[in-house]
This record gives structure tokens, sequence and C-alpha cells, in this order.
């Protein structure tokens, strides 16, 4: 069985630790930290819920915090963060929030539902240029920005096969830049550019697979000529030789 750790053990670490010297206000928010931005987000959501119909109980930016607080502490399952938010109500009530308690799994699952996933895609790009960018102050040398495709394992669409997904990952920040869905009957070489054009790379080193080493993909990277360039192999894998330049 699972261990529900304190809250105060999740929010502790590096750039993502609890601004403790801060007063926190009745509007939940995190002068200073990266809380403020997070429930800036959540804030930002837009409601899909009726004020006018039936007995809203909890705000929906405290349910979006429960649950990425929960998830980010390892608690995947509803019922694991409905146990996280009980263990860590009192906490979670001093900065502000679940005022009412905690959701039940029944609301927590009409609100999984009921969010417009494109809105909240765009609002979470924007509190991730925005955290990327406050944490890169502090890291010294050129950026590098990963480009690489995996297949979404535990999601199958309704053809049976797993969705790709292309992602654009900051190694010295730890954020994932963005992400795009290849279509279906599509692959990563038709996603890339899109994902390219939605990210800056401007004066960053951006790496990628032999699959992305297509003209398309290459002009969109490419602003100036190549410097320098090098030779590496030959190499000996997946069943063939390899030299690369």
């Amino acid at each position: 069985m699972r261990k529900t750790e304190s809250l105060d053990h999740i929010c502790s670490a590096g750039a993502h630790s609890l601004n403790r010297t801060s007063k926190l206000q009745n509007k939940s928010k995190f002068r200073g930290s990266i809380q403020e931005e997070l429930m800036k987000f959540a804030l930002s959501v837009p409601d899909f819920r009726r004020p006018d119909k039936g007995n809203i109980r909890h705000r929906l930016a405290d349910i979006i915090m429960l649950m990425i607080l929960g998830r980010a502490s390892g608690h995947v399952a509803r019922s694991e963060i409905i146990e996280f938010g009980r263990h860590n109500l009192h906490r979670f009530r001093k900065m502000g929030m679940l005022r009412n308690g905690v959701p039940s799994e029944a609301t927590m699952c009409r609100v999984e539902q009921g969010i417009d996933e494109l809105s909240m895609a765009g609002r979470m790009r924007a509190f991730a240029e925005a955290c990327h960018a406050r944490l890169l102050k502090d890291k010294a040398g050129m950026e590098i920005i990963c480009v690489d495709g995996k297949a979404m394992r535990g999601t199958v669409l309704s053809g049976g096969i797993s969705p790709d997904i292309v992602s654009a990952y900051s190694p010295s920040t730890g954020i994932t830049l963005a992400t795009e869905a290849c279509h279906e009957k599509s692959n990563e070489i038709k996603a890339e550019p899109r994902l390219i054009d939605r990210i800056d790379v401007a004066g960053k080193i951006v790496t990628a697979d032999a699959m992305a080493m297509q003209k398309d993909i290459i002009d969109r990277i490419r602003t100036r000529i190549p410097q320098h360039s090098y030779t590496e192999g030959p190499e000996l894998g997946h069943g063939r030789i390899e030299t690369r330049t």
C-alpha cells in the first residue's frame, strides 16, 4: 500500500519548495514561488460548471491543484489523490484551499471529463514557459533542447494502437517545453515541424534522432551555416554499421 506523504515533503525540493516566509492570502497565492505560478495556471482554467445549477462546493482551481500535487507525489488514482488530500487537509486549508473539505471521487471524475482539454493545455503551456524562463536565468551556457517521440503506453486509440507523442525537453531546467501528438496514420516526421514552430530555438542547440533529419525539419531549426562539423563512427548497432556526420 502506498504511503501517503506530507505536503511539506512533496513541496520541498529545489525550485519547487514552498516559500514559507510569505503570508498566504485568501486568494491562495504563493508570493514569489513556483507555486504562485502554478496557482495562477489553475485559476486561469475556465470553469465549465454552471453556478446557477446545482451546489458547487469546491473551487475548480482547488481541485486542479489537488490533482497536480497528488500526482506529483506519485498518487495517480482518484482514490489515492483523495486520501492524499485528506492526509494534508490542514496544510491545504492553511494555503487557503479546500475550505469545504476534499472533493468526492464522483466530483473529481466530473471535473476531469468536463474540463476543456485544449484550453487547459494552452494555459499549461504558458505556465511551463514562465517557469522555464525563470529557471533558465540561473543556468549558464547555451541551452539544449531535446526533441524526441515516444509511444504513450497505457493509452489506446480506436484502432488498437498507442498514440505517438513528440516532445521538446529542456534538460537544464527539467521542463517539457511543448508536445505534439502524431495524427492518426501519421508519424514523427510530420509532427516535429509543428512542434518546432511552437518553441523558440534561436541561439539554442537542438538534438533529435536520425528520423528528424528531414529538409523541412532542418530548415526550421537552422538559422545560420554551422561553424563546425565532425564525423563520429563507424558504429555497429541495430544490425547495421553507421557513420554519422
